[in-house]
């Protein structure tokens, strides 16, 4: 069950970016948490990995500012990078599409699927 969790939830490869420098122990305790809730809840393990390191790092969310953080400290309007967010919707929860319990996409009168 792990090994299909981390099918799911994939972040890249050490070597695919240099990341962590080919230091695999960050991925080791990455795939761990799949291995502690491989029977469990997966809000429960979505709200785990979304403070591991490797994720941090992979969907940018570390050392984000928000948008009052900016303005107070720099005195700019840079808005926080959402990366984060769109990624935990689309590629780990929700999706893109409204699918039927069968898998199949539940589509539009045009025949597009329905997002």
């Amino acid at each position: 069950m792990a090994w299909n969790l981390s099918q799911i939830i994939a972040v890249g490869l050490p070597g695919s970016g240099g990341t962590f420098n080919e230091v695999t122990e960050h991925y080791i305790a990455f795939y761990d948490q799949f291995v502690n809730h491989a029977f469990g809840n997966y809000r429960n393990l979505m709200k785990e990995f979304s403070y591991n390191l490797i994720m941090g790092k992979w969907l940018s969310f570390q050392d984000n500012k928000s948008l009052q953080y900016n303005i107070e400290k720099y005195g700019t309007l840079n808005h926080p990078d959402e990366n984060f967010a769109r990624e935990i919707m689309q590629l780990f929860s929700v999706g893109l599409y409204k699918m039927n319990m069968d898998g199949t996409y539940i589509m539009k009168e045009n025949g597009q699927a329905d997002g």
